[in-house]
């Protein structure tokens, strides 16, 4: 049987690469230069030196003149074939039965972690804080001493960025021109058809566990009936808004919402002079929140379709665990809030509501009022009939202060029935 001893293929293509590359136009040059700085180091202004240096000056000259004939492309293609061979050893390893990861590698990994003290490691990288510090002042106060070199950091990082969206560009050049739509469309979605969803579902699954263990870790182990994490994350956060400036972070809050401000107004502005942009946007209204609809609605009848015994018990467990108790306290301190705001500036609703009705536009809500009113009653007047009852018969029952009695003017303005 011929077999093929792929380990010394790829040894006689490595050696092959190494020596061209030595012999290259580069290396050459690079050697060269070696060698006349350190004879030119060495004879410095002897003359007797000199005279014993010409010969070998002359020699590196030659070393070092490029070779016309010299072509790259035979580099490339060991490169191809080094990496072909590389790669047809590991499929033959596969076939044979061999692995990495056999007891020998098992024998490396094992006498690496027994040699290796990670307590050194950490008290190296824990002590290094101090020195790495220092460094970095060091090193800022050597380049801010020349502005001109940070700012053409500045620059250069704009051209490369620049740069790296054109790059991008041209790389999706050729899709956009030579992929027509379904063959496009069968080669992207083909990487969502290989992907193995039991896979990912067991990724997930793990992930899931982790965050299980850890929350319950953190219950078994609080104090004071807090979860460790909360403690912790307490502490942090002390430390945190105790070190930040309050005054700083209310003029940050207010820069960003301004600079928000400034990129609506920036893209308004634009739109401005663009106004097919903002019909193609107008026109794409209608499918874009029908496709919306649709897909919630397709949420909800999920809903809908499921097996009428687990969906009654799924609704009562999920009703059961709502504290209803948390949810009034809630309102109760949002209502306490409301209240001492009015305490503290009793006219803040009226001035509030006042300033923004004294601020409409009167005649154009009149205009609106006259044609949108009709033409809700219109759309709604075939739900009145089932609607209206009972929205009246609730609120009867709400205003009524004994049973049977009605809705009085003298209730609604104040009196009693």
């Amino acid at each position: 049987m011929n077999t093929i001893d792929h380990q010394s293929v790829c040894n006689q293509i490595f050696a092959r690469i190494v020596g061209k590359k030595m012999r290259s136009t580069g290396s050459k040059a690079l050697v060269s230069a070696v060698m006349k700085e350190s004879i030119n180091n060495w004879s410095k202004d002897s003359k007797v030196k000199k005279k014993l240096a010409a010969p070998v000056l002359w020699v590196a000259t030659k070393v070092g003149k490029p070779n016309p004939n010299e072509q790259d492309k035979y580099l490339a293609a060991d490169v191809g074939a080094l990496l072909t061979s590389l790669a047809r050893k590991v499929n033959a390893d596969h076939a044979s039965g061999k692995t990495l990861h056999d007891e020998k590698q098992g024998e490396a990994i094992d006498a690496f972690l027994q040699n290796m003290d990670f307590g050194e490691v950490l008290e190296m990288i824990e002590g290094a804080d101090p020195h790495v510090i220092e460094s970095i002042r060091t090193f800022n106060q050597q380049l801010w001493k020349y502005p001109a070199k940070a700012g053409a950091l500045t620059v250069i990082a704009i051209a490369l960025m620049n740069t790296s969206i054109k790059g991008a560009r041209e790389i999706m050049r050729p899709i956009e021109e030579q992929f027509s739509p379904d063959l496009l469309a069968d080669l992207i979605l083909s990487i969502i058809r290989d992907v193995n969803g039991t896979n990912a579902a067991n990724l997930t699954n793990t992930v899931f566990e982790l965050i299980r263990r850890v929350h319950t870790g953190s219950l078994l182990i609080g104090k004071g009936g807090k979860p460790l994490l909360q403690t912790y994350l307490t502490g942090f956060f002390r430390d945190y808004y105790t070190a930040m400036d309050p005054e700083l972070a209310r003029k940050a809050r207010i820069c960003l919402a301004e600079d928000q401000e400034t990129i609506a107004n920036a893209k308004a502005d634009a739109l401005d002079a663009n106004s097919r942009m903002v019909l193609s946007l107008l026109s794409s209204l209608g499918k874009v929140t029908s496709c919306k609809v649709r897909g919630k609605s397709r949420k909800w009848r999920i809903l809908e379709d499921v097996e009428k015994a687990g969906f009654n018990a799924a609704v009562s467990e999920s009703v059961s665990d709502l504290d209803t108790h948390e949810v009034a306290g809630l309102i109760n301190t949002a209502c306490s809030v409301l209240d001492r705001v009015h305490d503290a500036k009793p006219d803040v609703v009226s001035n509030l509501v006042g300033g923004i009705v004294d601020s409409i536009d009167s005649e154009q809500v009149r205009r609106i009022s006259k044609w949108l009113i009709p033409d809700l009653v219109e759309a709604l007047r075939p739900l009145a009939p089932i609607v209206l009852p009972e929205l009246i018969k609730g609120f009867n029952e709400l205003v009524t202060p004994e049973e049977g009695a009605a809705i009085s003017l003298s209730f609604a303005e104040g009196g009693e029935k």
